[in-house]
């Protein structure tokens, strides 16, 4: 059975999953972090794997696009819309294939709108409250995405960003999503309304070789990827508003 030739950057608690599955379904012809000098393999391989810190994505991830390399890149692609936007547009430019972790959307559901809607994600963990925005809203917000702009989002009001992150989006017909996301619950939970997204399934193997085989939409990953992107900006700005 064919397997791609694969290089993963990033060794870290994520990298080391990622690390796993890669050994399972592909030739992973190397691990590197963000630091190393991985140039003179990149000739061997057909897709790279991005799991560095979240701050790092950017630079690596235009690089390997300059290198003419197909990129998988955890969330987010980078910290803002800006940048996102560019490396989608330098991927097309280049003729290579990016795409960024969308797992939520391999879930099989019907999950069905209501005019108020709760969004619960909880675990046990140290952060600050206001990176749960990539930790956690961003995988909520691309699975959303298309709920968003169809009813177009009217209002985005914080609730508490001290000890957890709550906050609510109104959309102009009056539905509203409640988020409500804590690292102080003993257990895992993640709930949109009444539908439990904790799962054993593998779904982190059934992506990866659905992206490595181009059996994905590549064009609504970008869609949704980066209306993440856009809408943690405009929640950010109101955060720094408040501090």
């Amino acid at each position: 059975m064919f397997k791609p030739k694969v290089g993963l950057i990033g060794i870290g608690k994520w990298g080391k999953i990622l690390r796993d599955k890669l050994k399972k379904n592909t030739n992973l012809i190397f691990e590197a972090n963000s630091k190393s000098n991985f140039k003179k393999k990149l000739n061997k391989i057909d897709w790279v794997f991005v799991a560095t810190p979240d701050k790092t994505h950017f630079q690596i991830v235009k690089n390997l696009i300059n290198f003419k390399k197909n990129v998988f890149c955890e969330k987010p692609l980078s910290l803002n819309y800006k940048k996102s936007k560019l490396l989608f547009d330098l991927a097309e430019k280049k003729q290579v294939k990016l795409y960024v972790d969308d797992i939520q959307t391999f879930y099989n559901n019907n999950l069905k709108i209501k005019k108020e809607n709760f969004i619960t994600r909880k675990k046990m963990g140290k952060d600050n409250p206001k990176n749960l925005l990539y930790r956690f809203a961003y995988h909520d917000f691309y699975y959303l995405a298309y709920e968003f702009k169809k009813r177009k989002i009217k209002s985005i009001k914080i609730i508490d960003a001290l000890n957890d992150l709550k906050f609510h989006i109104r959309c102009f017909d009056n539905t509203v999503f409640k988020f409500d996301y804590s690292l102080n619950s003993s257990k895992k939970i993640h709930k949109i309304n009444n539908h439990n997204f904790v799962t054993k399934k593998d779904l982190l193997t059934m992506m990866i070789k659905k992206v490595l085989n181009e059996k994905v939409n590549f064009k609504k990953n970008k869609e949704i990827s980066l209306f993440s992107n856009k809408i943690i900006d405009k929640i950010q700005k109101k955060l720094i508003r408040l501090s």
